[in-house]
């Protein structure tokens, strides 16, 4: 019979990457007659150095009513935006480090049709969630 011996290694450490959330910030490319539609420019930044930052949805917001004429249309003019993705191509993923990256989202905010003169000269902004995963 043979000596048999087991060693044990001390402690051996590990850890999981770390990731910190992309910046996201955007910009609508025109104003709104009824019935029209506008771009929204989304521009992206991983601030990442050790992982790339793949895009994986990009999801309508709100919509906040800054400024409108008769506050009492407030409700009305609100109701009168709608926001969609449906023009969202591919999703980029970001390189380590990478800046500025733009991404437009076609068609993005409409104006409804039957809007009426309560809502001219109304302003708004719009918020998108973007999900990103860590790649390498």
């Amino acid at each position: 019979m043979s000596f048999i011996q087991e060693s044990t290694s001390g402690p051996v450490a590990g850890s999981a990457e770390y990731f910190v959330p992309i910046t996201v910030t955007g910009e609508q490319t025109a104003t709104l007659l009824p019935g029209e539609t506008a771009d929204v420019t989304l521009t992206f930044t991983n601030p990442n150095s050790n992982v790339r930052a793949q895009l994986i949805a990009i999801a309508a917001g709100d919509v906040v009513v800054d400024t409108v004429a008769n506050a009492d249309d407030m409700t009305y003019c609100h109701d009168q935006i709608e926001l969609s993705t449906a023009g969202v191509g591919p999703l980029p993923t970001l390189d380590l480090s990478q800046a500025n990256l733009p991404f437009v989202l076609a068609g993005a905010v409409k104006l409804k049709e039957d809007s009426d003169i309560r809502c001219q000269g109304m302003t708004f902004h719009t918020t998108w969630t973007v999900q990103a995963q860590a790649v390498r």
